[in-house]
């Protein structure tokens, strides 16, 4: 009799040891949600899941979803300026936020299904926008992402997908173009043309602009050498000057590598009603970017940051005042 009783108690212990097991394990599910994915990809993600601990979306993609993370890989962020893991460690928890958040989207997006169309929105999380393309260049589908390459596309979760991206994606800062410029020491020559001008109103409005913003040296170099001199400058003279640098319409930079035929070379209309030149660059058979020309400048001008977002358009760094005339 006590055999058999004992016998019965470590049935019921082993019973209870299996369940507590099983009551411990997680779904399938579960452990193939986005989360998972990432942190078990560390070779090319360790980054953005160093990233992602750090703020309330590693949460998130925990949760059924179903999202679509558009994911830098390690290489991207070296190329932003975080030379190791421990660089997004240590960066600001507003910051990491506002990055994180930016790159992740509601919904499953297959961004290689999309129709071919330039600057499709989309809408991040944080409620910002994202701009897709998907276009042909030389018989091979191109989709990028303000302007940045996707690398890889589809990567299944059970609550999403990931589409990994060549470039840290940087969220929405400034509301208007007009913002962005003010607010950027570079750009005080600009800044005082553009009131001079009476142009900025134009740059607060919402229809959308691409800029290429010339930097406080060429104005200098184009012969205005101090701040005095735009402000008495002719109104007239600087509005025609600044129509050249802007046009209607939002335009990234690898939207005219898409969109140049196999010259490497084309001309895009500005406000003003007169052209510019556009050439690409490249190294090997990738393309890296594009120079600008204005009809009356004797060098191209380099773009030196580009493809920074607004509320209202994107704005293009360059080295030169583009000029109209000889």
């Amino acid at each position: 009799m006590k055999r058999i009783l004992f016998s019965g108690f470590l049935l019921m212990l082993l019973a209870g040891c299996t369940k507590e097991k099983e009551d411990n394990s997680l779904p399938a599910d579960i452990t193939s949600r986005l989360n998972f994915i990432i942190e078990d990809n560390l070779f090319n993600f360790s980054y953005f899941n160093a990233g992602l601990g750090r703020t309330p979306y590693r949460v998130t993609l925990t949760q059924p979803g179903p999202y679509t993370v558009l994911l830098p890989d390690n290489n991207a962020f070296i190329a932003a300026g975080y030379s190791t893991e421990n660089a997004v460690l240590t960066e600001s928890a507003s910051v990491l936020n506002n990055m994180i958040g930016y790159q992740v989207v509601s919904g499953t997006w297959q961004l290689d299904q999309l129709p071919f169309r330039f600057n499709q929105e989309l809408t991040s999380v944080t409620g910002s926008k994202l701009y897709v393309t998907r276009w042909v260049k030389n018989q091979d589908t191109v989709v990028t992402i303000n302007g940045s390459r996707v690398l890889s596309y589809n990567m299944k979760a059970s609550n999403g997908l990931i589409q990994v991206i060549n470039t840290v994606l940087q969220p929405l800062v400034h509301k208007t173009l007009s913002d962005a410029i003010s607010s950027d020491p570079q750009f005080t020559y600009l800044n005082a043309a553009l009131q001079k001008a009476g142009m900025k109103t134009l740059l607060e409005q919402e229809t959308a602009y691409t800029v290429f913003a010339p930097v406080n040296s060429a104005f200098v170099a184009a012969g205005y050498a101090t701040i005095q001199d735009i402000q008495q400058a002719d109104a007239a003279t600087l509005q025609q000057l600044l129509q050249y640098h802007l046009f209607s319409g939002r335009k990234f930079v690898y939207d005219y590598i898409l969109a140049t035929g196999p010259s490497d070379k084309s001309e895009q209309a500005m406000l003003s009603g007169n052209n510019i030149t556009v050439n690409l660059l490249k190294s090997g058979i990738n393309y890296t970017g594009i120079t600008v020309k204005g009809i009356g400048n004797s060098t191209v001008a380099t773009i030196s940051k580009p493809n920074v977002l607004a509320g209202n358009g994107v704005l293009h760094t360059i080295n030169q005042v583009l000029k109209e005339n000889q």
